[in-house]
This record gives C-alpha cells, structure tokens and sequence, in this order.
C-alpha cells in the first residue's frame, strides 16, 4: 500500500471524505479538513507513520500529495 493511499484511507475514515472525489492534488479544504482538524489528522499520520512533522513543515502542506511527499522524506530520514 503506498503512501497515498493510506492516507487517502485515513482521510475517508477520519473526515468522512467521499473516496470517489480524492485525488492527489486534492486540497485539505476540498477534503473537508478545517485547521483544526488538519492538526489532528497530522496527529494521526505522525500516530500511523511513526514520524514527527515539524509545525514549519505541516504549515506548507496544501494538498494529500503535499503531506504524502512529506511522510516519505521523513520515513527516509528516520532510516538513514
């Protein structure tokens, strides 16, 4: 399963987002993530990834692939 699509999953699950309308270049308000819930599911990546995302790097995330070239640049980090 990639990246994308475990987040796309996560973003059905915890935002009732209609699966159908996820594409990568999506945005978080097109998802129906507000600020607030944008920090909680980057709870929840961090949570389901095992990863830390710092605040300067969850304030430049626009869109699900945004936040899954993020994941995986910290995964590759953290197994360096």
């Amino acid at each position: 399963m990639t990246t994308r699509t475990t987040l796309a999953e996560l973003a059905v699950k915890e935002f009732h987002c209609d699966a159908a309308k996820i594409s990568e270049d999506c945005s978080i308000t097109e998802l129906g993530i507000d600020s607030l819930g944008l920090l909680e599911f980057i709870f929840r990546i961090e949570d389901v990834f095992g990863i830390q995302i710092e605040n300067s790097d969850a304030e430049k995330l626009k869109n699900l692939n945004d936040i899954a070239n993020l994941v995986d640049r910290l995964r590759a980090a953290a197994t360096a």
